[in-house]
C-alpha cells in the first residue's frame, strides 16, 4: 500500500544561525588569511573550507598539499591549534559523469549530420540508458533520419514532441545559435523520489559506498597521524546520477528515519546547492543554515 506523501513543511529539524550572520562573526583578517590560502585550491575544496571557517569559527589550512598520499584536504585550526580535519567529496558517481561526456558527444554528432531546416531538442526520457560505445555511431544516425523525416514530412504537428526511439524524443525549437540540435533534458538519470525515510537511504549510502568508505579510512588514519578529536565529511550532494535522490530540499528530510554515522566522522555536512547546509554532529544531531537570504 502507497504511503501517503511527506509534508515537507512539517517536521523540520532544528534551524542554526544563518550564513551571513555567522560570517560577520569572523573577523575580516581571517576571512583574507583563508582566500589567500585557498585562492589556488580545487574549487569544490574552497566552498567548503569557506563554509567550514564561517560556520564553525575554526580557521581552514590546506594538508593535502605537494602530493602526499593520504593526507587530509583541511585541518581546522583555532587560533593555532588544532580542532579537526576534514575530507571533501562529491556523491555524483563515475558512471553519470562518464554518461554525461559521452551523451554529450552523441549529440554533437547527431548535429554534425543533421540538415534539416528545423532546430531540435533532445530529451532522454526516465528508462533511457546509454548503449555500449560500439552502438553510439548507429544510434546517431538513427535519430538524425528520424528528425531529418520529420523536418520533410508535412502535416506533422510543429508543436508536439517527436518520439525518436525508445524513451527518447524530440522538440522543435526556434532557432537560438549555429547549432540545429541539442541536448535539452537527461531525466532518466534523475531518480524517481523513494518512499523511503530520508535518513534511513542517507545512513545506507554512507555505510555502503565504496567512495565514503576511502574518505573514512583517510580520516582514521589523519585522527591517529594529527591527533584530531573532529572529524569532518564535507559533501556536495549532486541532483543526478545514481545518489541523486539524496539531494536534501527540505529540513523535514532530517527528522524521516533513522540515522546512523560511520566512525570516527563526528561532523558530516551536506551541500546541495539548495539555499540551505545540513550539518549532523555526534552530540547535538542535525541542524540546518540558510545561505541566501
Amino acid at each position: 500500500m502507497a504511503m501517503n506523501p511527506r509534508n515537507l513543511m512539517e517536521g523540520w529539524c532544528r534551524e542554526g544561525v544563518t550564513l551571513a550572520a555567522a560570517a560577520g562573526s569572523v573577523p575580516i583578517t581571517a576571512h583574507r588569511e583563508r582566500e589567500t590560502e585557498f585562492g589556488q585550491a580545487d574549487s569544490d575544496e574552497a566552498r567548503a573550507a569557506a563554509y567550514l571557517h564561517i560556520f564553525t569559527g575554526d580557521l581552514p589550512r590546506l594538508e593535502d598539499t605537494n602530493g602526499r598520499q593520504r593526507a587530509v584536504d583541511l585541518t581546522l585550526h583555532n587560533p593555532d591549534q588544532l580542532t579537526g580535519v576534514a575530507e571533501v567529496t562529491s556523491t555524483l558517481d563515475a558512471n553519470f559523469q562518464r554518461n554525461s561526456a559521452q551523451l554529450r558527444r552523441l549529440v554533437e554528432d547527431i548535429g554534425r549530420h543533421y540538415n534539416g531546416s528545423d532546430s531540435w531538442a533532445l530529451g532522454f526520457e526516465q528508462g533511457w540508458t546509454m548503449p555500449p560505445n560500439r552502438d553510439l555511431s548507429a544510434l546517431a544516425e538513427h535519430l538524425c533520419a528520424q528528425l531529418t523525416s520529420a523536418n520533410e514530412t508535412p502535416g506533422i504537428d510543429m508543436d508536439a514532441p517527436l518520439k525518436l526511439a525508445e524513451n527518447v524524443v524530440g522538440y522543435r525549437v526556434a532557432a537560438q545559435s549555429i547549432e540545429q540540435v541539442r541536448l535539452s533534458s537527461w531525466s532518466a538519470n534523475i531518480p524517481v523520489s523513494s518512499e523511503s525515510p530520508y535518513l534511513d537511504r542517507l545512513s545506507e549510502y554512507l555505510s555502503t559506498s565504496d567512495l565514503i568508505a576511502k574518505k573514512v579510512d583517510k580520516l582514521t588514519a589523519e585522527k591517529i597521524r594529527l591527533g584530531s578529536n573532529r572529524q569532518h565529511l564535507y559533501l556536495l550532494m549532486a541532483s543526478m546520477g545514481e545518489s541523486g535522490g539524496l539531494l536534501p530540499i527540505s529540513p523535514s528530510f532530517f527528522t524521516w528515519g533513522t540515522f546512523s554515522c560511520p566512525e570516527p566522522i563526528t561532523d558530516l555536512w551536506l551541500d546541495g546547492g539548495t539555499g540551505e547546509i545540513y550539518h549532523w554532529n555526534m552530540y547535538d544531531g542535525w541542524v540546518f543554515h540558510r545561505v541566501n537570504g
